[in-house]
């Protein structure tokens, strides 16, 4: 019904860990992204950033979250408290090893040129800590939303049962083929797969 049509799906967690994938998977899954495609693809991240330049506004502007209503937003972490009540939201936590995270960063600035840019590991990776226990603490406070935490590692590592858990979340009719079609495309991701590009997810220390 229009509940459902207004239903945003807010997609979060820390950058490299995984939420490009997950907005790939909900596109897959019949949840249209909520873009603008100001952000193309490059090695880093293949297949698209699926993000939109107008959610950085959100502290300043919600008024554009009436347009993501049915589709998926990405939401940076930091960004979360700004969402305002009144609308009808789920969220979707990608959840990856920090220090992969921290790699995965590393990487990216490397072939962006930026290498120089980014803060001695230690010390992001405090930041990071304190950032997602706001995350925490944010998510918490609104035990009603739901909610669903999808470990990067664990989609590449057991994708059918990850792609079933996603569905089931999202409450979508949907047979073992809808399943096994969302399956494949993560193991297209996978380390293992000679397109996947996941940073070093297959070597890990």
């Amino acid at each position: 019904g229009s509940r459902a049509n207004a239903m945003i799906t807010i997609v979060t967690g820390l950058p490299r860990s995984g939420t490009s994938l997950a907005m790939q998977l909900l596109e897959a899954a019949g949840i249209p992204p909520f873009t603008d495609g100001c952000r193309s693809a490059d090695a880093s991240n293949p297949q698209g950033y699926y993000e939109a330049e107008i959610v950085k506004t959100l502290p300043q502007d919600s008024s554009w979250l009436e347009e993501a209503e049915g589709r998926a937003v990405k939401v940076i972490h930091l960004l979360l408290p700004n969402l305002p009540l009144g609308r009808n939201y789920r969220v979707l936590v990608m959840e990856r090893d920090l220090g992969a995270v921290l790699r995965s960063q590393q990487l990216m600035l490397e072939r962006l040129g930026r290498a120089g840019a980014a803060l001695p590991e230690e010390r992001l990776r405090q930041v990071y800590e304190a950032q997602l226990a706001q995350m925490e603490a944010w998510l918490a406070a609104w035990p009603e939303l739901p909610l669903l935490r999808l470990g990067f590692e664990v989609c590449l590592a057991d994708p059918l049962n990850s792609a079933g858990q996603l569905l089931r979340w999202l409450e979508l009719p949907h047979e073992p083929p809808d399943q096994q079609r969302l399956a494949r495309l993560l193991k297209q991701r996978s380390p293992l797969s000679p397109s996947g590009n996941c940073d070093e997810v297959g070597r890990r220390s």
